[in-house]
């Protein structure tokens, strides 16, 4: 038996070798060769004999081509090895979907102050209902107004400086740009809003900033500035050669973009590259904003550079000024803030 078998390895072996030399030769030459009838002259065995012998070329040839195959095949191709003590996943896995949030821009207040404690408990109780944070510079106050401001501190986002003020409010003794300009350096919300003390905004926006903040259009708004005259319900308006009263004011600006003050020592005005503000295209929003400073008749400060205004209303003028004072009936409604305080006086 292993005798026919090395036989029939031998022959099969002989003739692939005989064949893959006619190819290689052909190949070199380029000649075709013709194919000749071979008559091969077998001596007759018995038909078990031949039918063993297929058997054996069948056993022998098959493993024979399968590693020729698998040789044949690129590794990503192949089959991977069975994986053993692998978990089966019979769905995917539920892994929580968490949308991304936009931030909601955020407003800093910024203002000046100098002995203000009649203003400031009613300004504080306005502005922190729509302020992300209120930066306050203090100029030497000799009253309440610092241990007011350390009271309200618990109750919002307060940063309190203290930048000592030289000569008197209003004058050019007082160096206003650089106090307004340190307190839009360290202003770090989206906005910047810039209402002093005695101004208090409408009621209405409150529910209208997340509005303003979030268009694209214009980088500063302006409100309607209504100013009240020695009575909560009296409006003074402009006048020829006094023309900045009851106008529209900007208040509120984005941050980052290059707005600042001029350096006038008194009434500094915001500029952007040189460029002030009523220059450049602005929005106009319908709410409005009251300026109380006025609205206490003889109480307004005695180094207000309206004094003489004051004086002409009380009769204590004696020079003639260049104006006019004008004034209407105030038909709009007050802040709820001063609202209540006006009902307790």
């Amino acid at each position: 038996m292993k005798k026919v078998l090395r036989q029939v390895v031998r022959k099969a072996a002989k003739t692939n070798r005989k064949q893959k030399l006619l190819k290689r030769s052909r190949r070199k030459n380029v000649i075709k060769l013709k194919r000749t009838r071979r008559t091969i002259k077998l001596r007759k065995r018995p038909l078990r004999t031949i039918k063993l012998r297929r058997r054996l070329l069948r056993k022998i040839k098959k493993p024979l081509r399968r590693r020729k195959s698998l040789r044949s095949t690129p590794l990503a191709k192949r089959p991977l090895p069975p994986l053993i003590n692998t978990p089966l996943v019979y769905g995917p896995v539920d892994v929580p979907y968490t949308p991304l949030l936009e931030t909601k821009p955020k407003l800093s207040v910024i203002v000046p102050i100098l002995n203000e404690e009649l203003f400031l408990p009613l300004f504080l109780e306005s502005v922190a209902s729509y302020a992300d944070e209120i930066l306050i510079v203090d100029g030497g106050s000799t009253d309440a107004s610092v241990s007011i401001i350390n009271e309200w501190k618990n109750r919002a986002n307060i940063q309190l400086f203290h930048i000592k003020q030289t000569g008197l409010p209003y004058s050019d003794d007082w160096n206003e740009s650089v106090v307004r300009n340190f307190l839009v350096d360290n202003a770090v919300g989206d906005w910047i809003m810039a209402i002093d003390v005695d101004e208090m905004m409408e009621d209405g926006f409150r529910d209208a900033l997340p509005r303003i903040m979030a268009q694209k259009e214009a980088d500063a708004i302006s409100f309607p500035f209504v100013q009240f005259w020695m009575n909560s319900q009296t409006v003074r308006i402009s006048a020829p050669n006094d023309e900045h009263w009851s106008v529209f004011r900007t208040l509120m600006w984005r941050n980052h973009i290059g707005i600042r003050y001029d350096d006038a020592k008194n009434h500094c005005k915001m500029q952007l590259f040189g460029r002030y503000m009523w220059e450049i295209p602005n929005r106009i929003e319908p709410i409005s904003a009251f300026h109380y400073h006025y609205a206490f008749g003889s109480r307004v400060k005695a180094n207000d550079n309206r004094r003489r205004d004051v004086d002409k209303y009380l009769g204590k003028l004696t020079d003639p000024i260049e104006y006019d004072i004008l004034t209407r009936p105030f038909t709009e409604k007050h802040p709820a803030v001063m609202e209540r305080y006006f009902a307790e006086r």
